[in-house]
């Protein structure tokens, strides 16, 4: 039963008797209040109400609840089945309009988060290598990997502030060089412009491929100790980003003799001891550099290694009791500090 149709009904009927809303309510001894709110479909009539309000209107309770004056002959029981029918096409009219509603809500969700993750602009700043270079119907264009993947290019129209002609990507050794990068661009069509491109004086190629020169120095009561870093990378977590370098650093032992020669070869950045007469005694990795010496002057060398955190820039590894064990000194001396220095910082 729709609340509109049965309050103009009500009031139609009361208006065609000559009774106002305060006459009607006295009859039913209730208020014209509730009868305003019938009339304005506001509210329906209490279940108690429906037999002497039809009577007070001159109507039978199945005109009352069919919003209509039955035809004479008409069936009462055919009156209610045409309001269930009207009823269930009002109920799936109103069923439709909110699922029709909920779509369109769920569309614009998608086209607003489409929008955010895909087709907004995002900016970037730090160390990049740079793939390619190219002028295309007039306009220069830079190549390069995009953050944290390698199966897309990022093209990047270079502007005013760049000097697109004095970037050389490879030095002369042929190893990439890595540029101080300011640039905006977009995740849909990975596509955007470059504001700032200048050398940083890294060369990324060199050092992630290559073994730096073996020590060699008693440690841990073994008379000698070998020591390298290798395994160099870009330090994604430096700032600005890709700037520096994290790398392993290898202390190992060797079961064959020691001879001059062969330290010599060592410290050439050779490796004269095969795999399997060597004996890793310590491997720490994803640091920035390491060294053998006595950190804390007691006569006995430790390992100094330098962090990739800020809060503690020092590890050190000792043996204790035939036990290694490791300390986080928050400094440690400037000699020290001199030995920890990388490559590409000096």
């Amino acid at each position: 039963m729709n609340k509109e149709r049965l309050g103009a009904f009500i009031a139609e009927n009361r208006k065609a008797l000559d009774m106002t809303q305060k006459d009607l309510a006295e009859r039913l001894h209730i208020t014209d209040k509730a009868v305003s709110k019938w009339e304005r479909g506001l509210s329906y009539p209490d279940v108690t109400l429906l037999e002497p309000l039809a009577a007070a209107l001159g109507l039978g309770v199945e005109e009352l609840m069919a919003c209509r004056r039955q035809e004479e002959g008409e069936e009462p029981v055919k009156a209610l089945l045409d309001i269930s029918r009207d009823s269930v096409k009002q109920e799936r009219r109103r069923g439709w309009s909110r699922l029709i509603g909920v779509l369109v809500l769920l569309a614009v969700t998608g086209l607003v988060v489409l929008y955010a993750v895909s087709f907004r602009s995002v900016r970037e700043d730090g160390g990049n290598i740079l793939k390619l270079k190219e002028t295309m119907d007039g306009v220069n264009y830079l190549y390069m990997e995009e953050p944290g993947r390698k199966d897309h290019l990022l093209k990047l129209r270079c502007g005013d502030g760049v000097d697109f002609d004095a970037i050389q990507l490879t030095n002369e050794w042929g190893e990439e060089n890595s540029f101080r990068m300011s640039f905006r661009w977009n995740r849909w069509t990975r596509r955007g412009v470059v504001t700032e491109c200048e050398p940083d004086g890294v060369h990324l190629g060199g050092l992630m491929d290559v073994t730096f020169e073996a020590d060699c120095a008693p440690l841990f009561g073994y008379p000698e100790v070998f020591f390298t870093t290798e395994n160099y990378y870009p330090d994604p977590y430096s700032e600005p980003r890709g700037k520096g370098f994290l790398c392993d650093a290898r202390f190992w032992v060797t079961e064959a003799p020691v001879n001059k020669d062969m330290l010599d070869e060592v410290q050439d950045g050779g490796s004269p001891y095969p795999d399997e007469i060597k004996e890793t005694i310590l491997l720490v990795e994803d640091c920035r550099n390491a060294a053998i010496c006595d950190w804390d002057g007691d006569g006995e060398n430790e390992v100094v290694v330098r962090t990739r955190w800020q809060e503690k820039p020092y590890t050190v590894y000792d043996m204790v009791d035939g036990e290694l064990v490791s300390l986080w000194p928050d400094t440690v001396p400037q000699e020290v500090r001199d030995k920890l220095v990388c490559i590409w910082e000096q």
